[in-house]
């Protein structure tokens, strides 16, 4: 089959399911042609089509039960959150609990109460609001992670401490004291995900450095630092790793030499660092402090 053979049959937004492939005539032969690819199973789109995680959530609908309501990231990511879920990024999906979760690949299912003021009709299921998104943040995964995630929402403006707090008031969910726990450590200033999970990290670990703290001399602002122990002058920065950018990197290396003519120990943390040694970037940090 030809390209716009395919495209003939895709809805309008150019999604192409086997059960409607299958009704008219089309074999499970030809959905194996390289004019198409695999957003999920049972769903396709055609080759070339921008793969994005609002794409996948749009072929997750498709199997769904209506009550099924999508929220985490995939909400998020829906209401304009940017960089947290991409295209290999699970849909997070709650299905109340008659329903039963409802697995398949690709999807991070799960059974949950939910109620109808927090969400909203969204392509044949629903599309939690951003507090309930921001909740089901906190309540899951890796204390680091979600509570980096949510403060990007706060960061991003997408919703405010005060109205995730409002939230959780009264609430008797699974998992509500875990939200709460973390969200006492929520500060949306950090601008990367990285800045947060080194912040937490610390934070859990008894330190509470200063989030994007600026650092003036005579009158000039020399730099805003990534964490800062302002009394101590230790400033710690993420590097992210410019891949080969040179003016990048003599920049960084220019500012840090400002700082530490200013007085400032700087110690500088690695993806690499971040990820597989990071008791030796705390023993840093502890032994500058």
């Amino acid at each position: 089959m030809e390209q716009s053979d395919f495209a003939a049959l895709c809805d309008e937004h150019g999604l192409l399911t086997r059960r409607s492939a299958a009704a008219a005539g089309v074999k499970d032969r030809d959905l194996r042609s390289p004019e198409i690819v695999r957003v999920l199973p049972g769903v396709y789109a055609l080759r070339g089509t921008r793969l994005t995680h609002r794409l996948k959530c749009l072929a997750a609908s498709k199997g769904l039960p209506p009550e099924a309501v999508l929220t985490g990231l995939s909400a998020a990511t829906l209401h304009g959150a940017d960089g947290l879920a991409d295209f290999r990024t699970p849909v997070d999906v709650l299905v109340p609990r008659p329903a039963g979760p409802h697995r398949r690949k690709g999807l991070d299912c799960s059974a949950s109460r939910t109620y109808e003021f927090e969400y909203a009709p969204w392509n044949g299921i629903n599309l939690a609001n951003i507090d309930r998104a921001a909740f089901d943040l906190l309540r899951k995964g890796p204390i680091t992670m979600s509570v980096a995630r949510c403060d990007a929402l706060l960061h991003q403006g997408l919703i405010t401490s005060r109205a995730i707090g409002e939230f959780m008031r009264g609430r008797r969910d699974d998992g509500v004291r875990k939200a709460r726990y973390r969200f006492a450590l929520l500060d949306g200033r950090a601008e990367s995900i990285p800045e947060s999970v080194l912040r937490v990290e610390l934070a859990l670990l008894g330190f509470t450095p200063v989030p994007q703290h600026e650092v003036w001399v005579n009158g000039r602002l020399l730099a805003r630092l990534d964490l800062a122990f302002v009394d101590q002058r230790v400033a710690v920065e993420y590097d992210g790793q410019w891949h080969g950018n040179h003016a990048q990197i003599k920049r960084d290396r220019a500012r840090r030499a400002r700082l530490t003519e200013a007085g400032w120990t700087v110690i500088v943390v690695t993806h690499d660092q971040l990820q597989h040694s990071l008791h030796a970037v705390i023993d840093r940090i502890r032994i500058s402090l």
